[in-house]
């Protein structure tokens, strides 16, 4: 198994309730869409956020512009199966410094 971290500026979209999100950025200068699994510190995050208080990451403002996010790839290998690969969203950097609300005009 080999693990390693990236980091994307794209448009993420996240589903928090099922742990789940899809990143549209480039890589190469190909447009590539990167799915898979929140982690589990992030997805606490955004499950708080949702009841409309205390949390700090707001799953519906994620989306409104391009973020800068970590993304953990783990290519898993196993004998006389092709190898697979699972991502997980760990970091929104923008976010963990303090998340601004995006004015109206810019919606």
């Amino acid at each position: 198994m080999d693990e390693y971290s990236n980091d994307y500026i794209g448009t993420i979209y996240v589903l928090p309730q099922s742990h789940a999100f899809e990143l549209h950025t480039t890589i190469h200068g190909t447009a590539t869409v990167i799915t898979g699994t929140v982690a589990q510190p992030l997805a606490q995050q955004l499950a708080d956020a949702i009841p409309g208080g205390g949390g700090v990451v707001d799953p519906c403002q994620l989306a409104l512009r391009p973020r800068r996010v970590e993304v953990v790839t783990r290519e898993l290998h196993e004998r006389h199966r092709a190898p697979r690969k699972m991502h997980f969203l760990t970091r929104v950097h923008e976010v963990e410094e303090k998340a601004r609300p995006v004015p109206l005009s810019a919606v």
